[in-house]
């Protein structure tokens, strides 16, 4: 199949379901609907978050908020917000509060949104490419943030599975490889918004080595995969899948029946 670079959001794609990377990233159909709510809200966050840093404290995380839902800030390039659903709005003051918490513990230094193109298998070109929300570098030191809109429960990552975490590991590989700097001196976290928790760690460096070698593996698994022979793996998460109007594996189920309470209206009982 296609594929030009890989991201860890691209592999969790692929291991989901190999016809929902068809569809988004080898034949690139275009999604039959508007594009999920937490996603268009993690977009709004991160810009704020990373606006509220950029201004160093010249604007107050409130202007700025403004300036990003009335679409004077655009949250990526061509594309502005509108205005937060409503199931986030009692969430959004909580989620601005957090940001302008943690920013004040910390200061106004460091890379917004840092870039990243790195080579997993030179000179082959095998490339990962992706953001860091924050990088904060002093010395030999580093510090990653990676903001988090998830909502409390067991999906989150915590801090007896942070170190598993493939985004956090691949982050901290690739401020080792670009600064030079040592394993043990990489902190990185995920700041959840919701109750204001960090969830933070160290690597090893035989963990970060291996972190590259699991995404090389998986670009090349996705290279040498055959279009033509991919099949959907049908499971709870086609319900919340882009595609599953028009994916031909996937067969939704009818709506729950809801007992009315009547005993004769169950076979066998009457």
């Amino acid at each position: 199949m296609d594929i030009n670079h890989i991201s860890v959001s691209r592999k969790k794609c692929y291991d989901t379901c190999a016809q929902q990377y068809k569809f988004r990233y080898h034949i690139k159909v275009q999604m039959p609907g508007p594009e999920a709510i937490y996603f268009v809200y993690g977009k709004i966050i991160h810009k704020i978050a990373e606006e509220y840093v950029r201004c160093k404290g010249e604007r107050t995380i409130g202007e700025i908020s403004q300036d990003v839902v009335k679409g004077r800030i655009e949250v990526e390039p061509g594309k502005k917000a509108g205005e937060i659903d409503s199931s986030y709005k009692n969430k959004f003051p909580k989620h601005l509060h957090a940001i302008q918490k943690l920013t004040d513990k910390l200061g106004f230094d460091g890379e917004l949104e840092y870039p990243f193109y790195y080579d997993l298998d030179k000179p082959n070109e095998k490339f990962i490419k992706g953001f860091i929300d924050r990088l904060i570098i002093k010395n030999d030191k580093a510090f990653i943030i990676d903001y988090k809109t998830t909502k409390k429960g067991k999906w989150r990552v915590n801090k007896n599975n942070v170190k598993q975490d493939l985004q956090l590991r691949m982050y901290a590989r690739i401020v080792q490889k670009e600064f030079g700097i040592p394993a043990e001196n990489i902190k990185a976290c995920l700041f959840y918004l919701e109750g204001e928790e960090v969830v933070g760690t160290t690597f090893s460096e035989a963990s970060l080595a291996l972190v590259e070698a699991e995404l090389k593996d998986a670009y090349i698994e996705i290279q040498e995969t055959d279009a033509d022979k991919v099949w959907g793996r049908v499971g709870w998460h086609c319900k919340n899948c882009d595609y599953n109007t028009i994916c031909q594996f996937y067969k939704p189920t009818s709506p729950d029946a809801v007992w009315d309470g009547d005993m004769n209206n169950i076979p066998g009982m009457g």
